[in-house]
């Protein structure tokens, strides 16, 4: 990709999708939503977007019913996506999710136990917890999870780390999503807080959402099957199927920048047309921003008609 502007392309590129609620089979998420479908057009938006995908990451709610064919049907789905690009896989669960069955499918392990991993991407660290708490819908961490999560950012990762948890540890509007917050929002706060962590990537509300955590910044990614309708009052909990999307999360090396993809593939144009494009190639990189910003004169020759 061409170099236009005076900034470097960032250090690290991940995808990052939440929610699949996937299910196996022929049967529709509250009777109206094809996960299949849906996961498959956010993948295929991810391998389109042209993008270097470091990882792909997906941060809970894999499937909705925690069945072993669902996450078999979510490893089918990605694994080859994941090869094509190249990348890392990070995934965690959520509330949706079920321990036993996602470890065998996933990680090849007959556990209970959450299956917190820090992976290395180039010097990035990337560390997925499992939020889910066995039997319940809300979040948090063991002691246990906290110990290891203080070990883990005992030791700096040359490029900084970002967390992904399924509940998103900030306050969400809506009352109803408030009884599923995540528990320990403090502690948490005060174990990244002179840590090295840049970022947290999160879900659950089915929407997109940013907030902080102390200095850090949270992003969460809007549902892949479903999403929250925002502009409904907030003591209602309405679903919507049409502005599902999935966040491009760029990380450089002074800031972590996110930005929402549509699941669905809309109609384009180009807003910078061949020509223009050419143009800026053939201009020297020290002039490019003066001959692309500088605003131009009305003349007769380019004004508009009068009515």
């Amino acid at each position: 990709m061409p170099r236009y502007g005076p900034r470097p392309t960032p250090t690290h590129v991940l995808a990052h999708l939440s929610d699949p609620h996937l299910i196996a089979g022929e049967d529709l998420l509250a009777g109206r939503i094809d996960t299949r479908q849906q996961l498959q057009k956010a993948l295929d938006r991810v391998e389109a977007s042209g993008e270097r995908i470091d990882a792909l990451v997906v941060s809970g709610d894999v499937t909705d019913r925690g069945d072993v064919a669902a996450y078999e049907l979510f490893r089918d789905m990605v694994a080859p996506v994941v090869e094509r690009l190249g990348c890392a896989l990070v995934v965690t669960g959520g509330n949706h999710d079920e321990r036993r069955p996602m470890a065998r499918v996933l990680h090849g392990i007959d556990t209970d136990a959450p299956q917190d991993q820090a992976t290395d991407v180039r010097g990035l660290r990337i560390i997925a917890m499992d939020s889910a708490v066995p039997g319940y819908h809300h979040g948090g961490f063991s002691d246990d999870q906290f110990d290891w999560l203080t070990e883990e950012l005992a030791h700096p990762a040359s490029h900084g780390t970002i967390l992904v948890v399924h509940h998103a540890p900030i306050v969400y509007r809506s009352p109803v999503m408030q009884l599923l917050d995540f528990d320990g929002v403090e502690r948490l706060r005060q174990v990244v807080e002179d840590s090295d962590v840049r970022a947290v990537l999160s879900g659950h509300l089915h929407v997109t959402s940013f907030g902080t955590l102390g200095r850090v910044p949270v992003l969460v990614a809007g549902g892949v099957s479903y999403v929250d309708d925002v502009g409904a009052p907030r003591e209602l909990l309405l679903g919507v199927d049409g502005p599902q999307s999935w966040n491009l999360v760029e990380v450089h090396v002074d800031q972590v920048v996110a930005t929402v993809v549509p699941v669905e593939q809309h109609p384009t144009w180009p807003a910078l047309s061949e020509p223009v494009r050419a143009y800026l190639q053939s201009v020297p990189e020290a002039e490019r921003r003066e001959a692309f910003s500088r605003k131009r004169s009305l003349t007769p020759e380019n004004a508009p008609e009068k009515k």
